[in-house]
């Protein structure tokens, strides 16, 4: 308890809150989008395929932090909290634009597409993505301690709508029942699906304005006296701290903080692998290893594991990184290895279970809606939680750490998304479920 307090004693609160509301910005609107896919993929015209197409342009979003690092480079007006208002401001703006356009589709080289959806969806992934080399480079302005409380806004990013998600639910798994149609005889054999407890109309609303809250947390952390106050340097000198594009990587600096070169590089290598899975490969097939097991375990399956990477976040209060030096000699770098394999043999699985898709193992039995739902969310803590030790440790490179770590992010993310993007458009690996087809089949 002694040091708990101890260690509450030592920081602001309120600072606190400003930081995990900043923090709940950054990727809030791509992660409502995505626990909204159970109920997009019934009516999208894209249909399972709708999660391939987010993820890439997620990608295509990169081009906000190409421009930002160009800018950096060549920019000698240096003032990223300019940006940082432009960028949740038009997320904001982009959350409740979608709440009332995002069913409206366009024909586009012969195919309906979700164009209103997916053009706002664009932007907010624009926020995010940039995020990434902006948003944690510049909490290097304030205090060490509140990186971790804006991590941990972070990954509420995702606790928050998935708790909303829940709420909301999806009415239940879609039933097969015979319709007459006007102007026909027979009857046919048509998907029905159960409605929600609110609208995705609401749901929008509601992201929208957590977006607003942390557009204002993020004035309140440049504006407030108490806020100043915790800046690691005075605000004078701090606005061009998280670019400091002259800056090599620092293996080891004056200041006390050192990582042999390839320390360094193979922690970036291991948060390139994690986000190569957690932002592109595994939300890409989600729909393919979950649907077949019915609409309600692919709803719990994409909000319970969406929460619990926010909450395996959560663990940098309690848990201290080593010092880098002593790192390379101890338990710690097994850890990040032995977790980063377990990573791989998990999302190995789930790539099974996508590939074998219509008919995976255990369909229609409750041990198999169980399965997939803790192993979703068993994986997506591990990915929070290595994301999280080693954002953590390079947060004490007083150096560009932080810079690589997010290019790291990206280039994992990017490769990733072109990989599965090609193989579910292209393959023919993947096959949609219908129970109807099914049920007509026998």
């Amino acid at each position: 308890m002694s040091n708990l307090s101890q260690k509450l004693s030592n920081r602001k609160l309120i600072v606190d809150g400003l930081a995990v509301l900043f923090g709940i910005g950054a990727w809030i609107g791509i992660n409502g989008i995505y626990v909204q896919l159970p109920l997009f993929v019934l009516s999208a015209p894209e249909q399972w395929e709708l999660p391939t197409y987010m993820v890439m342009l997620v990608q295509l979003a990169n081009l906000g932090p190409i421009l930002y690092t160009l800018y950096a480079k060549y920019s000698s007006w240096s003032r990223d909290h300019y940006i940082i208002y432009g960028l949740i401001g038009t997320g904001t703006i982009a959350i409740y634009t979608m709440s009332l356009t995002y069913k409206n589709t366009s024909t586009i080289l012969g195919n309906d597409h979700s164009t209103a959806l997916l053009g706002l969806m664009f932007l907010t992934a624009v926020v995010g993505c940039t995020s990434s080399v902006l948003f944690i480079p510049y909490m290097r302005n304030y205090r060490e301690i509140y990186l971790v409380s804006y991590l941990v806004g972070e990954g509420l990013s995702g606790f928050l709508p998935s708790v909303l998600a829940l709420i909301q639910g999806v009415g239940g798994n879609s039933e097969c029942k015979y319709v007459i149609k006007p102007g026909n005889v027979n009857a046919t054999l048509e998907e029905v699906h159960p409605e929600p407890r609110f609208s995705t109309e609401v749901f929008f609303v509601i992201l929208g304005t957590i977006l607003l809250l942390s557009f204002l947390s993020f004035v309140g952390l440049n504006k407030l006296p108490i806020a100043l106050g915790e800046r690691s340097k005075p605000p004078g000198c701090t606005e061009t701290l998280p670019t400091e594009t002259n800056a090599p990587p620092s293996y080891k600096t004056t200041a006390g903080w050192c990582m042999s070169k390839q320390m360094y590089i193979y922690l970036l290598s291991i948060m390139g692998v994690v986000c190569f899975l957690d932002h592109s490969i595994l939300p890409s097939i989600q729909s393919y290893a979950c649907l077949p097991y019915g609409n309600v375990a692919y709803h719990l399956t994409v909000t319970l594991s969406s929460m619990a990477s926010p909450l395996s976040m959560c663990l940098g209060f309690i848990w201290t990184p080593p010092k880098s030096d002593d790192f390379r000699h101890h338990q710690n770098l097994r850890l990040f290895t032995i977790l980063t394999g377990i990573i791989v043999v998990l999302s190995s699985f789930v790539m099974y279970l996508a590939v074998e898709s219509p008919t995976p193992p255990l369909q229609g039995m409750w041990t198999g809606e169980m399965l997939v739902v803790v192993l979703w969310i068993v994986l997506k803590g591990l990915l929070g939680f290595v994301k999280m030790g080693i954002t953590t440790l390079f947060s004490g490179d007083p150096g560009r750490g932080l810079y690589y770590t997010g290019v790291a992010t990206q280039v994992g993310s990017l490769i990733g998304a072109a990989i599965i993007f090609t193989l579910i458009k292209y393959g023919g690996i993947f096959q949609t479920y219908s129970p109807c087809a099914a049920l007509a089949a026998h």
